[in-house]
């Protein structure tokens, strides 16, 4: 009985229940750091597709204030030809 007890103490229970406090909070904490880390890695793939787009923007932007581009957008999207050129419709 007296073993029984000394194995029920007061400090035993505390420290027991301590114990399994710290351990919940370790797994908890775990859980949070694994979410971050996950969440870290989809901003790191958004920020590179961003700065993909970035660099197309200016590729076109640089390459926007030339004759030669506005030239193929005429052609491109209005239809525009130049006077002596035969132009081929499809049925």
């Amino acid at each position: 009985m007296r073993r029984l007890k000394r194995i029920f103490s007061f400090q035993n229970i505390i420290f027991a229940a301590i114990a399994v406090y710290l351990v919940f909070m370790l797994i908890s904490q775990q859980k949070t750091l694994d979410d971050n880390i996950d969440r870290g890695e989809n901003i790191k793939s958004e920020l590179a597709i961003a700065e993909q787009q970035l660099e197309e923007i200016e590729e076109e932007e640089n390459v926007a204030d030339t004759d030669e581009y506005i030239e193929q957008r005429a052609r491109e999207e209005l239809g525009y030809v130049y006077d002596d050129e035969i132009v081929y419709i499809k049925k």
